[in-house]
C-alpha cells in the first residue's frame, strides 16, 4: 500500500516542476499555441498495480490481493479533441474524449487475461513545445475473460508527455486503474 502514494507523490512533483519551470511559462498563456490535431492515438503497455476484488474470491482466487497482485499488459487508446481552447480561453488547454480497449494478463481470472473498455474526459494543458500534461476522468468497463462478467467503475489518472515533434510524443499516465507508458501520435 505504500508504493501508491509513493507513486502518485513523484507524478504530481514532476506536475508541479514542469508548471514552475520558466520555459514552461513560454506557451501556457498562449491559446492554440500547441500542435494541430483531431485525434492522438496512443499504443500503449499497461501495469494495473490497483484494482478492486469484484467477487474474484467466489471464483476460486483466496489468495487475490488488490494491491499485491499486479496485471501487465497491452493497449490502445485514441483521444479526439472536442475544445481548443478549453475551460480557461486564457490558457493553451485542449478538451479531448478518449477511448480504448486494454488487455491484461489475470492470474485469477477465468481466462487468465482482463479486458478494461475505458471512456474518460481528458483535459490537456501544452506548457512548451516539449512539454504537455493532462488529467482523465471517466468510467471503465472491466471483464476478465469473454464479457461473461462486467464491472462499471470509475476511472482517473494524471499524465505528462513530451513531444519529440508536431506528430509524435512519449506518454505516461498514472491513477486508477492503470499506469501506462505508450507513444501519442497526433493526426489531423
Amino acid at each position: 500500500m505504500k508504493a501508491l502514494p509513493s507513486l502518485v507523490s513523484v507524478a504530481l512533483a514532476g506536475a508541479t516542476l514542469l508548471t514552475l519551470a520558466p520555459e514552461a511559462q513560454a506557451n501556457i498563456k498562449n491559446p492554440n499555441d500547441h500542435p494541430r490535431y483531431f485525434a492522438e492515438l496512443e499504443p500503449h503497455g499497461d501495469l494495473v498495480f490497483l484494482h478492486r476484488d469484484y467477487g474474484l474470491r467466489r471464483y476460486g482466487a483466496r489468495y487475490y490481493d488488490g494491491l499485491g497482485d499486479p496485471e501487465f499488459g497491452l493497449g490502445f487508446r485514441a483521444s479526439i479533441e472536442l475544445a481548443d481552447p478549453a475551460f480557461i480561453p486564457k490558457l493553451n488547454n485542449t478538451v479531448a474524449i478518449s477511448f480504448g480497449l486494454d488487455f491484461t494478463n489475470c492470474r485469477y481470472c477465468r481466462d487468465d487475461f482482463t479486458i478494461w473498455s475505458p471512456v474518460t474526459m481528458q483535459w490537456n494543458f501544452f506548457f512548451n513545445d516539449q512539454w504537455s500534461a493532462f488529467a482523465d476522468l471517466g468510467a471503465v468497463l472491466r471483464t476478465d475473460g469473454f464479457y461473461r462478467d462486467v464491472w462499471f467503475d470509475f476511472a482517473t489518472m494524471v499524465g505528462g508527455r513530451y513531444h519529440f515533434n508536431d506528430n509524435m510524443s512519449l506518454t505516461m499516465r498514472i491513477g486508477y486503474p492503470f499506469f501506462s507508458v505508450g507513444v501519442s501520435f497526433f493526426v489531423g
